[in-house]
């Protein structure tokens, strides 16, 4: 955990005695992930891994949580489990791998291997997931210039991940902060200006007019459609891992 600031550190130290405390002999690994292993701000994301997940362990969880307000809740895994979940989960084990810390036991996610055929099936289904999520919540956010920059800013951060997913489909690599957009687009032959308009709203470098955003949902989706298209088109190689 030496990459973490010392403040950090002692948290998660913390949170992991009294999780032992809490269920002695029963726990296997924990694990931080996400933004608290990239130092950015944001609450504390962990996978526990324990040999039993019943009710006493969740109620002793239950009791602690309060304790550490700055805690996101927790992913439970039992270890079988955990090992049998590649092919179901590959997008969620692979953020997770992308960047994580083990706080206490074994470090289990090094054994756990995706297959390019899971992946490029889990991807494909969350993209048509979260374009048919963006369509729908389009009809509650027309009232407000407000609701409909929250709408694309929220759209194109649950997007960000599967961007990533999409381009170790393509070249078992991901790009370095700040060049995912112009990586991924050149890759998939898409426009990237829309996806950086839409950053900039996030990141509050640039306002535009209610009109101007609609055209921008125009363009957005349109994007998403071709995207769609391409990834029926895309196929992964068979049995290949991702370690």
């Amino acid at each position: 955990m030496d990459e973490l600031d010392k403040k950090t550190q002692r948290r998660l130290i913390s949170y992991a005695d009294a999780l032992n405390r809490a269920a002695p002999g029963n726990i296997i690994s924990i694990i931080a992930y996400g933004d608290v292993t990239l130092s950015r701000p944001g609450r504390i994301q962990t996978l526990i891994v324990a040999k039993r997940i019943g009710s006493e362990f969740l109620l002793q969880y239950s009791r602690l949580k309060r304790r550490f307000p700055g805690f996101a809740p927790p992913l439970f895994f039992t270890l079988d489990i955990l090992r049998s979940s590649g092919d179901v989960f590959p997008v969620e084990i692979l953020n997770i791998k992308d960047s994580y810390v083990v706080v206490y036991g074994e470090d289990v996610l090094q054994e756990i291997k995706v297959r390019l055929e899971d992946l490029r099936t889990e991807v494909e289904q969350q993209v048509k997931r979260q374009f048919l999520k963006l369509l729908d919540e389009f009809l509650y956010s027309l009232e407000r210039k407000a609701d409909l920059e929250q709408l694309l800013t929220s759209s194109l951060i649950a997007f960000v991940p599967l961007f990533r997913n999409i381009l170790r489909l393509i070249k078992k690599e991901c790009p370095v902060e700040g060049t995912l957009f112009k990586e991924f687009c050149e890759e998939l032959g898409l426009n990237d200006s829309v996806f950086f308009k839409i950053w900039d709203i996030k990141m509050g470098r640039k306002r535009f007019t209610k009109k101007e955003l609609l055209n921008i949902f125009d363009s957005y989706t349109g994007e998403i459609e071709k995207l769609i298209a391409r990834l029926e088109s895309l196929n992964s190689a068979r049995g290949y891992c991702i370690p």
